[in-house]
This record gives structure tokens, C-alpha cells and sequence, in this order.
């Protein structure tokens, strides 16, 4: 029975469901092409482990928060069930059901899509034969469900739980229903918790560059921590000022469009520090992948033959590329909905007396400040340590290398500005349709009323 409702219900919410599909989708073919990459590494030995680990915890984070979405958009509903005599037992085990059979069809996807990526560019030279072609789908797949089960549960427990605390009034008011703190000052904490791990980050880089070679493996070896404390400190305490400023200074934001987005930036404080963490880190380990696989690429770089180097370089290459169509694939996809959900607010708009045009930039302001927020980190973190480090690198490598690191960043910046032109206009043109069938909605409310007016002055 659970079968049954759970499929006539993600038919009927098929568009509430199509963030959830393509994230689960894209991440689970990426973890699939990380692990054919990691078997082919293991063969090679090298030891690789770590990307699919990297890109499950980035889609636990990212699933969880599709998850709380579709909550929000089905809260509603949940609770008509729930009034009607559903045991909430009965209705989470039911949403659950929906989420985990959607997300098996995404697992089924995911891995054809991402096996069929990788066998294409790895097969396609006869010297790795297609006799490996069975062993590395059998064991690349295992992989891949291995982690589909623990993404699945890890989400599933914190959603049962988030489901379980929701009473029957708070489910009619989840959907509208904004993030708040209590203590608004909180921000405080996180921005000196930000500037202690920054300061950190920077006496690593510092430890590298400095230090004698004996040394250097001790800062390299816990940089990572504070890099990654840093990120998520910097975005708590920016979206938490953005709240606390938006709390108390409300007169200075009501003019012109900076209630509308500061409204919408900050609705969802919470959630939106910890996606635009887990999105910088993505952008920040796509830029190390590029610029180690250009690296490893160049004839002049020799510490590995040439066979290991190439293999090495057009396997971080691919690694980069894939992180950058995540990050702004699933940054896009999140904004077009997010236009679809706020029709009623272009409604609203419109019967103020807004034009199509007038609303149209609005929308692209906030869909460029969606698109650049997580870069902004990333920012800081080239301008205070990558010419650091392009002083150590031109000290170690040969001259033909000089400030290699610094035209390397360039070219991945370029590749960041040709990426975020291209997924900014097709947001833009999805876009436009939401704001027209708003305006007509508008005109057909306004209709009546005008009708209605005319005939109560006869």
C-alpha cells in the first residue's frame, strides 16, 4: 500500500521533486566516475580514496537540504493527512518511502550515466583492452551503492526526526515559515571564530613557504582544518550579520529593491551559511584540481614519467570540470525553482504596479548575487595565499615555470567567468517565463476587481 501512495505522490509532485532527481542524479554519476577512477588508480597504484568520500559528504549536506525543501512544499499536505486520522508513523514512513524509491531511480541513472562518462574516455585507447569492462562496472557500482545507503540513511534519520517534531499547526506554516535565532548578536561568535582560523590558514601558508623543507610536511599536513573552519565560520557570520542588520535597521532596507532581497537572502539564514560552505569548498577544490592537472600536464614538470603525469593530469582535469558543472548546475537548478516557488511574489509585484521589466532585474540581481556568494571566499583565500605560494613554486620549480601559479589561477578564473556567463543566461531565459505567467495571473486578479468597480460606479 506504502508502494503505491508513495508513487501517485511523486508523480503528482514531480516538480517539487526535479531538484531532488537531478542533484541525486548528477552527484551519484559523479561518485560513479570517482570510483572508476579510484579502482583504475588502485590497479596503478595510487591511492585515491578520498574524492568519492570528498563528493558524499558534499552530497549529504546538499541532500539533506532538498530534503528539508520538499518537507517545506509538502507540509501542507502532510497535514490534511494528518487531520484526516493518518498516524504521523504511518505518514513519515510514507515520505520516506517516496524519497528513498525516487532516489533508487536516481541511483540507476546516476551510475549508467556515470559508467557510460568514463568507459567512453577510458576504453576508447586499445591498450586498456575491454576485458576490465565487467570488473570495473561490478565493483565501481558496488562503490557507488555503498555510499547511496549511506547518504540515504544519514538523510533519511535526520529527516524522520525533523518530521517527528512538527505538530499538525506547524506543518500548515513550514512552507512560509522563516529561519530565526534567538540570540541575534550569535554572528559575533562565528566572525572571531572566522578571523582565528584565517589568521591560522594564513600562518600555514606562511609555515610552507618559510620553513625549511624538513618542516613543511607539519603545516601541510593540518592546513586543511583550518581552511575548512574558515569557510563555514565566514558564512555563518556574513549570512548572521545579514540577519541581525536586516532585524534591527528595517527602515534603511524598505527602500527601493532591498527588501525584496535582502528578505530573500536572509528568510533562510541558517541554511543558506551552510550550502554556500559546502558550495565554496566545491568551487575551492575544483580550482586545486585544475591547476594540479595543468601542472602535472607540462613537459617541464618531471617529477612523474610521462604516463603516470598524463594519467594523473586528465584525471584532476576531469575531476575540475565535473565540481564546476555541480556547483553550477545545481546552483541554477535551485534558482529556477526558487523563481517558480516566488510566482506569488511577481503576482504581488505586479499588481503594485511593476513592470515585466522592472521585476525581470530584480530576479537577475538576486540570481547574480546566488551565483557569485560562494565565490567569495574562495576570493580571499587566492588573494591572501596564492601569491605565497606562487613565490615558493617559482623557487622550486624551473624557470620556464615562473609565476606559473598565478597564470594557472588566472585560467581557472576564466573558465569561472565562461561557466558563470552561460548558466547566468539560461536562468535568466528560464526565468522569463515564470515572470510572464505572473503577469498574466496579475491581470486576470485584477480583471475582476476593475469589473467589478465599474459596475458597483453604474
Amino acid at each position: 500500500m506504502y508502494l503505491k501512495l508513495s508513487i501517485r505522490n511523486a508523480r503528482r509532485s514531480f516538480i517539487n521533486y526535479l531538484l531532488y532527481v537531478v542533484t541525486m542524479t548528477v552527484l551519484l554519476a559523479v561518485i560513479e566516475v570517482s570510483n572508476c577512477i579510484t579502482i583504475i588508480g588502485e590497479l596503478a597504484g595510487f591511492q585515491v580514496i578520498s574524492l568519492p568520500l570528498l563528493i558524499a559528504a558534499i552530497q549529504i549536506v546538499l541532500v539533506g537540504y532538498i530534503d528539508f525543501f520538499l518537507l517545506k512544499q509538502r507540509a501542507k499536505e502532510f497535514a490534511s493527512y494528518l487531520l484526516l486520522g493518518m498516524e504521523k508513523k504511518r505518514l513519515t514512513r510514507l515520505f520516506l518511502w517516496e524519497v528513498l524509491l525516487i532516489g533508487f531511480c536516481c541511483y540507476i541513472a546516476g551510475t549508467t550515466i556515470g559508467f557510460s562518462i568514463y568507459g567512453f574516455w577510458y576504453f576508447r585507447e586499445p591498450l586498456h583492452g575491454i576485458k576490465h569492462c565487467g570488473f570495473l562496472y561490478v565493483k565501481s557500482v558496488l562503490y557507488t551503492f555503498l555510499f547511496f545507503c549511506l547518504i540515504e540513511t544519514v538523510c533519511s534519520f535526520r529527516l524522520k526526526q525533523r518530521i517527528g517534531k512538527l505538530q499538525i499547526r506547524e506543518l500548515m506554516y513550514e512552507r512560509n515559515r522563516s529561519q530565526g535565532i534567538k540570540n541575534i548578536d550569535s554572528y559575533k561568535k562565528w566572525g572571531i571564530v572566522f578571523f582565528l582560523c584565517f589568521v591560522c590558514l594564513i600562518g600555514c601558508v606562511c609555515g610552507i613557504v618559510f620553513l625549511p623543507e624538513v618542516y613543511i610536511v607539519y603545516p601541510v599536513s593540518v592546513a586543511a582544518i583550518p581552511l575548512l573552519v574558515s569557510v563555514f565560520a565566514f558564512y555563518k557570520w556574513v549570512f548572521g550579520y545579514l540577519y541581525a542588520y536586516r532585524r534591527r535597521n528595517p527602515v534603511q532596507i524598505y527602500q527601493k529593491d532591498r527588501l525584496y532581497i535582502a528578505a530573500n537572502i536572509t528568510s533562510n539564514f541558517k541554511t543558506a551559511a551552510a550550502v554556500n560552505a559546502v558550495f565554496c569548498i566545491c568551487l575551492l577544490f575544483s580550482g586545486c584540481s585544475f591547476v594540479t592537472g595543468m601542472l602535472m600536464l607540462r613537459p617541464e614538470f618531471q617529477l612523474f614519467d610521462t604516463t603516470v603525469r598524463q594519467w594523473m593530469g586528465t584525471s584532476q582535469i576531469s575531476i575540475c570540470i565535473v565540481l564546476l558543472v555541480i556547483y553550477f548546475s545545481i546552483l541554477s537548478l535551485q534558482q529556477i525553482i526558487e523563481v517558480r516557488q516566488n510566482s506569488k511574489s511577481n503576482q504581488i509585484m505586479c499588481c503594485m504596479g511593476k513592470s515585466n521589466k522592472q521585476i525581470e532585474k530584480l530576479l537577475n540581481k538576486q540570481i547574480a548575487i546566488k551565483l557569485l556568494s560562494p565565490m567569495i571566499m574562495d576570493l580571499l583565500i587566492i588573494l591572501f595565499c596564492i601569491p605565497l605560494l606562487n613565490g615558493k613554486m617559482n623557487l622550486v620549480l624551473p624557470v620556464s615555470l615562473n609565476n606559473i601559479l598565478l597564470k594557472l589561477a588566472g585560467g581557472f578564473g576564466a573558465c569561472i567567468v565562461v561557466f558563470y556567463i552561460f548558466y547566468f543566461g539560461i536562468i535568466c531565459v528560464m526565468s522569463k517565463r515564470y515572470i510572464i505567467t505572473s503577469a498574466v495571473s496579475a491581470g486576470r486578479v485584477l480583471f475582476p476587481i476593475q469589473k467589478t468597480t465599474w459596475k458597483a460606479g453604474r
